[in-house]
């Protein structure tokens, strides 16, 4: 899954949807196609924000799926995004670019205030955050060398 995700940053980073802000949910990749998971990440934002198309595409799909305003869009090369819950101002068909506003931010089930961004590569969930040039950090233990240092021997 990271080669994906490298591939997919050198194909140029997304622009946010929403303002740039916390993560309030992580990608939870799931075991298997029924898997438990949290298939994208969820965005804090407002009720109210402009949700804006991150690259340019055609939208797939806008309407209600089990209950919930949803917004899709292809992006060619097998890439889809996926938006809830999310009033779209777009339908099925139409010709999206780049920063156009495809709709706009609801408030969610519970009330809450984030943005859920989805990413499906051919079909299978990504994590969208390296789309949108924010890779996760890697935390080493303290006090463990360099592991490409200790490899190559002490410093001449």
């Amino acid at each position: 899954m990271r080669t994906i995700a490298l591939l997919l940053l050198a194909a140029g980073a997304w622009l946010w949807p929403v303002p740039p802000g916390p993560v309030d949910r992580p990608f939870e990749a799931p075991a298997h196609a029924y898997g438990p998971g949290h298939r994208g990440v969820d965005l804090a934002a407002s009720p109210g924000d402009a949700v804006l198309a991150p690259v340019d595409g055609v939208v797939r799909f806008a309407g209600p799926v089990a209950g919930r305003p949803v917004l899709s869009i292809e992006h060619g090369g097998g890439l889809v995004s996926s938006f809830e819950p999310v009033e779209a101002s777009v339908a099925a068909g139409d010709a999206v670019m780049r920063g156009q506003r495809v709709g706009t931010l609801l408030a969610g089930h519970d009330g809450g205030t984030a943005l859920h961004l989805g990413a499906r590569l051919h079909g299978a969930y990504v994590d969208p955050l390296p789309l949108l040039g924010r890779e996760r950090p890697v935390l080493l233990p303290l006090g463990e060398p360099d592991r490409k240092r200790a490899a190559a021997g002490p410093a001449p």
